[in-house]
């Protein structure tokens, strides 16, 4: 499924809809300021720094922490859910089988997040990346003396950082060549990443 939010901060939602993901609730029709898509959950963050969750809720993943204000985004794993708090800690809730939903103890001055499958990942105010859950294609061991880095991504089972120099590193797993980044790839501003 699909979200989008309109210049004047309303919400769209298109896609499957087999576990309501689709289906915007009241509280999450305006004033959007970040959206995030799991797997069959959606996630809004809001201009009064809360967040709104629907959808599948099987492993508690659209099931907001009481109290959770403060936030400044939004991530959707598989079926668990992040947010970072304008303080720089990140928060997590859903499905934990790998630790995936709780970040490492000390985790702390974080601008940026992003959730994969069953890894999640920290960008840090010093430009250095922090990941942790699922291990299996090696998706969480972050590249020795990776730094400088502006942005992140996680896909299912990798993660790819994007460097000041406009470089992109990746690891994990390698299946569709996912983390073997094309020799041309220069000047790089933005990255996303998929199944």
């Amino acid at each position: 499924h699909n979200l989008a939010i309109r210049e004047n901060g309303s919400l769209v939602a298109w896609g499957r809809n087999d576990a309501g993901q689709t289906n915007i609730p009241p509280a999450a029709t305006n004033n959007v300021l970040g959206i995030a898509a799991g797997d069959s959950h959606s996630l809004v963050l809001l201009g009064s720094r809360t967040v709104v969750a629907w959808g599948d809720n099987s492993f508690g993943q659209s099931t907001v922490p009481q109290g959770l204000n403060g936030v400044s985004a939004v991530a959707a794993g598989r079926e668990h859910s992040l947010a970072l708090r304008t303080n720089g800690i990140v928060l997590g809730w859903g499905f934990n089988a790998y630790r995936q939903a709780t970040p490492p103890a000390g985790l702390s001055n974080v601008v940026a997040i992003a959730a994969g499958y069953l890894h999640s990942a920290a960008l840090c105010s010093n430009g250095t990346v922090v990941v942790w859950g699922d291990d299996t294609y090696g998706q969480t061991n972050v590249p020795p003396g990776l730094s400088n880095v502006v942005a992140i991504a996680a896909g299912d089972f990798h993660t790819l950082a994007l460097r000041t120099d406009g470089s992109v590193i990746g690891w994990g797993d390698d299946s569709y060549g996912q983390t073997n980044l094309p020799s041309n790839l220069i000047n790089v501003f933005a990255i996303a990443s998929g199944y």
